[in-house]
């Protein structure tokens, strides 16, 4: 194995080992940061200083977030070097800059600096002094963090896979995950330069040949609970809103639900976003029902037609809605539970029906008709709207859009086969054969001539 094979191998092995945990917990702190109006002080030495001075650019330009490093003014840095020494050099510009309590401190470092040994003694006294003020203190550190990882709040550790290529594995590193953090949903806020040139990846969709993907009538609702998505697919012109449920969120690891739902409200502010109640006793659901609501504007609490011992919850929902919580009536399957739910959601300053269409088809059954009679039933409702839930293609899209249906949920797996709405049948014909002989041949497919069989 020659040299660069072995340092890019070393470089995915440590980079597969680092704590995505703790990259997000990085970010909530950052984001927390600029919420509040507080600064970030980004410092290191050598590489690190580099990597300050870079690292302050984008999380500037890119995040909105007011942050310095002490390397941008050299006449400062190397006038307090020489008047007053190195280990005191950082703090002495931090205080001259009215460090807080209010602000952060972003540390790079490729072993964390050591108390102890008086190594990176200049980081290790900085983030002494912002542990004694109780300041933020996060990270990208190697080796095994140091002292930095010991007294910060969200340090992110570069395993040492090699000991002999230690700084240059770090150092490389360190700049991928803060290249990450500014490009992570809780932290962007503008696009690079090279990005906001592309065409967002559904500009183009269609949703008949030659007619704009603009022209659906249908509004767009992403369906699922993976954090990071759902403040990806915010930025996303095309999603206007967005729905989840317990199930979805049990996939997706959630434990504390209200916990996870404030996160995403912190940055889902302007769109519609749905919450489940998840008792099963419609006493405690009205509870759950007006905590949910009271977490912001845009919030629809969702409500299940019935619970599990068949009880309707339509006297809920009327109660609900003259309390003035907006609700999303869901796990509706028949034409029957459209009109009950209808009567009660009158009362509601706004409503989704959400009709389970997809499910029905899963039982061999055509949902259009049931959908077309429901979007002729909501119609004297203008305060409600019809939701096609569980759709199993991009078929429904159109379908929904071609009936009337005001909204339509779709999940990750289906948003991404959005740009091939209107595709040319010829082209993606082609794409199909092309994709066949390439799969062949990248397996090194042959068939002998003096026998039958096929060998890979």
């Amino acid at each position: 194995m020659n040299f660069t094979n072995s340092f890019l191998q070393l470089c995915s092995s440590a980079l597969s080992s680092i704590s995505q945990s703790d990259i997000d917990s990085m970010a909530k702190v950052l984001a927390d940061l600029r919420e509040r109006g507080g600064r970030l002080f980004v410092i290191g030495s050598g590489g690190g200083a580099g990597h300050s001075s870079h690292a302050c650019s984008d999380f500037r330009k890119i995040c909105n977030i007011e942050a310095y490093a002490p390397y941008d003014n050299i006449s400062e840095l190397t006038a307090r070097v020489n008047d007053e020494g190195w280990e005191s050099t950082i703090v002495n510009w931090l205080k001259v800059s009215r460090f807080t309590s209010n602000d952060c401190l972003f540390v790079f470092s490729v072993g964390g600096g050591d108390r102890e040994k008086k190594v990176s003694a200049n980081l290790v006294a900085a983030l002494a002094y912002a542990k004694e003020l109780s300041a933020k203190i996060v990270g990208v550190v190697g080796k095994d963090g140091g002292y930095a990882k010991k007294v910060g709040d969200a340090v992110v550790v570069i395993p040492n896979v090699d000991q002999s290529l230690v700084t240059p594995i770090s150092e490389g590193l360190q700049a991928v995950i803060w290249h990450l953090l500014v490009s992570h949903p809780l932290l962007m806020v503008n696009q690079a330069k090279w990005e906001s040139l592309s065409q967002p990846v559904f500009a183009e969709q269609t949703s008949e040949v030659g007619k704009p993907k603009a022209d659906f009538k249908t509004k767009i609702f992403a369906d699922g609970a993976n954090k990071d998505s759902i403040l990806a697919l915010y930025k996303n012109p095309i999603i206007t809103g967005f729905t989840t449920n317990p199930t979805l969120m049990r996939k997706a690891g959630i434990t504390n639900y209200r916990d996870f739902a404030l996160d995403i409200l912190r940055v889902v502010k302007d769109k519609p976003i749905s919450f489940e109640v998840f008792s099963d006793e419609f006493a405690e659901m009205e509870l759950q029902a007006r905590e949910i609501a009271s977490w912001g504007e845009n919030v629809y609490v969702k409500i299940p037609i019935t619970n599990t011992r068949s009880q309707t919850a339509v006297p809920l929902i009327e109660r609900l809605g003259k309390a003035g919580v907006k609700v999303n009536v869901t796990a509706i399957l028949t034409l029957e539970q459209v009109q009950s739910t209808l009567a009660a959601a009158a009362a509601c300053p706004a409503a989704y029906i959400s009709i389970f269409a997809g499910r029905i088809a899963d039982t061999g059954v055509d949902p259009l008709p049931l959908m077309q009679a429901a979007v002729e039933l909501i119609a004297p409702y203008p305060h409600v709207e019809l939701i096609w839930a569980s759709p199993r293609e991009i078929l429904n899209v159109t379908q929904a859009s071609q009936i009337g249906c005001q909204i339509i949920t779709v999940t990750d797996d289906l948003l991404k086969k959005l740009v091939l709405a209107g595709k040319n049948h010829t082209d993606y014909s082609l794409e199909t054969v092309q994709m066949f002989y390439d799969d062949a041949k990248a397996c090194g497919f042959s068939i002998a001539t003096d026998a039958t069989e096929l060998v890979c």
